[in-house]
């Protein structure tokens, strides 16, 4: 990186709709950026619109690939990272069961802990969630989440997996618990972790989502504020989280969603959504 600063922060999923808008946050307070996508064309387009404020590098590639992190860390090398917000994702209507859980959470975790190494005490991780994690928060689901996160094979886990809406909220609730196990081992390091989990957000994806049948409409319906969230609200949210401002906050999933599940959960559960 030309005129390489001490730290840079590292977005992925930076062009989509929430990681644009986080992307162009940090641009906005003056940090270097290291963006990635899996598609060069769009990523290079919100690279082009930053480079006017700060320093743009960007990786382009399939986040699930063994040697992304990698490909991460040289690309900000050799200045430490400071932020990491791992944005990056597929919601259900894109690709199968199998596969949504290893982009969402597999690729989350190999992300995280193969970045530690270069992140700057003082930094911060925030891995983007989904309230429908917090959804399925039961013990049942988080002794099998447990269970992967420790390399063991669990039987509902892989019941989950045949479904692609279950799967995605699987994988979500596994980045939740994730981000509060591996607090500790990256507070040695002087490093904070969170998860951050937004409600329904006026994105490409949610639109193509909200196309697939009437629950996220009913979402929408009985959340709190009675509306979808936009990305600068989740923009704001993740920068205040990565800032000395939240230095307290680690091991935690911080809900972002407008007060849908305070809704659903008034309106009798899960079961008001069908």
């Amino acid at each position: 990186m030309a005129d390489t600063p001490q730290t840079v922060t590292v977005v992925t999923g930076a062009a989509g709709g929430m990681g644009a808008a986080i992307a162009r946050a940090f641009a906005a307070q003056g940090h270097a950026l290291v963006i990635s996508d899996l598609n060069p064309e769009p990523l290079e387009a919100v690279a082009d619109e930053l480079r006017t404020q700060v320093p743009v590098v960007t990786v382009a590639g399939d986040i699930s690939a063994s040697d992304y992190p990698e490909r991460l860390r040289t690309a900000a090398a050799p200045a430490r990272i400071g932020v990491l917000v791992h944005a990056a994702g597929v919601s259900p209507s894109m690709t199968n069961g199998k596969r949504i859980f290893a982009i969402n959470f597999t690729a989350s975790q190999r992300l995280a802990e193969g970045l530690l190494p270069a992140m700057a005490p003082g930094g911060a991780a925030v891995l983007i969630a989904s309230n429908s994690g917090q959804m399925i928060g039961r013990p049942i689901v988080d002794r099998a989440i447990r269970k992967l996160l420790k390399g063991k094979s669990s039987l509902l886990a892989s019941l989950m997996l045949r479904n692609s809406g279950a799967a995605y909220s699987l994988s979500k609730r596994a980045v939740q618990l994730y981000a509060k196990a591996m607090a500790p081992r990256f507070g040695k390091e002087g490093v904070r972790i969170v998860s951050l989990s937004p409600g329904i957000i006026d994105t490409p994806m949610a639109q193509l989502e909200q196309q697939q049948g009437p629950e996220m409409r009913k979402m929408i319906e009985l959340s709190a504020l009675g509306r979808s969230g936009r990305p600068e609200e989740i923009a704001s949210a993740v920068t205040f989280l990565a800032s000395p401002a939240a230095s307290y906050i680690s091991g935690t999933d911080i809900l972002v969603d407008g007060g849908t599940i305070a809704g659903v959960d008034a309106a009798g559960g899960p079961m008001a959504l069908r």
